[in-house]
């Protein structure tokens, strides 16, 4: 089996300050659809997770998120209801078993508008490992890590990858990538991460696989290039109108934000004890 090595390049824009007059004038307020359907790859079962929320001003401080919603998935052996956990602002609950034949349908109701889309379970390949490499970058604080996988010609060609947590909070840098001409074929691909950054509340860095449709690929490249992808939430909103995979089958002109994702997902951990000696000193 022949062994590639390729390297991602991230870009990180960088703004200097300006004095500027921001018209905060604003009317159209939309609905935002966060939704996903994950999938252990070594497991039968899914979780489904919705965050139903409202679009703002840019500078409200009041909580857009949505409880009175009626969000349900609908299988061929019926629907199921996401019960509103008001501790972590979603909806949610158990499918016990998902496959990659059916369709899952999706459903929001709320304020007398019905939202819905549609997805299959995208089927991944899997993360072989994770490692450190010995790489040096720029900025002396960054570690580079080493992702391998191998990708079947049978599986689909778009991936979302998630590393994290980092800094103070739950946030995450995402990478989407793209391996279109690599079918078959074993992977390794580099990342950087700042060392004081991911370990500095917690002593694991995860590495996270999930598939993505085309569309979902070119929807997430849009938004991460007019919001970026360091928010925490890539499916979430942005600056402007992006129109997901969601239409409001009661106003298709007063469509969503957000998107709605079926896939597996796959992770790796690592510690700073994976490391060489010396690594982090």
């Amino acid at each position: 089996m022949k062994k590639k090595f390729f390297y991602i390049i991230i870009i990180i824009f960088y703004s200097c300050e300006k004095v500027v007059d921001i018209n905060t004038n604003y009317s159209d307020e939309r609905i935002v659809l966060d939704a996903s359907i994950f999938k252990n790859i070594n497991e039968d079962f899914a979780t489904a997770k919705v965050i139903v929320s409202k679009t703002a001003p840019y500078f409200s401080e009041n909580n857009t998120e949505i409880e009175e919603a009626e969000v349900y998935i609908q299988t061929k052996n019926g629907n199921i209801n996401l019960k509103y956990n008001s501790e972590k602002k979603y909806y949610t609950n158990t499918i016990d078993y998902i496959n990659y034949e059916e369709v899952y349908e999706f459903f929001v109701i709320y304020d007398e508008q019905n939202y819905y889309s549609s997805e299959k379970l995208i089927k991944i390949s899997g993360i072989e490992s994770v490692i450190f490499g010995d790489r040096k970058s720029l900025n002396k604080d960054e570690v580079e890590l080493l992702i391998t996988f191998t990708d079947p010609k049978e599986i689909g060609d778009f991936n979302l990858w998630k590393f994290g947590p980092k800094g103070k909070g739950d946030s995450y840098d995402y990478l989407v990538s793209r391996d279109l001409y690599t079918n078959g074929n074993q992977f390794t691909f580099s990342f950087f991460i700042d060392k004081t950054e991911y370990f500095n509340n917690d002593e694991f860095v995860y590495v996270e696989m999930t598939g993505l449709t085309e569309e979902g690929f070119n929807y997430l490249n849009i938004l991460t290039a007019q919001a970026g992808a360091q928010n925490g939430r890539p499916f979430s909103s942005a600056s402007s109108i992006i129109k997901g995979n969601i239409i409001n089958q009661s106003n298709p002109e007063k469509f969503p934000l957000g998107y709605y994702r079926v896939s597996e997902f796959d992770y790796f951990r690592l510690s700073k004890e994976d490391a060489p000696d010396g690594f982090f000193d």
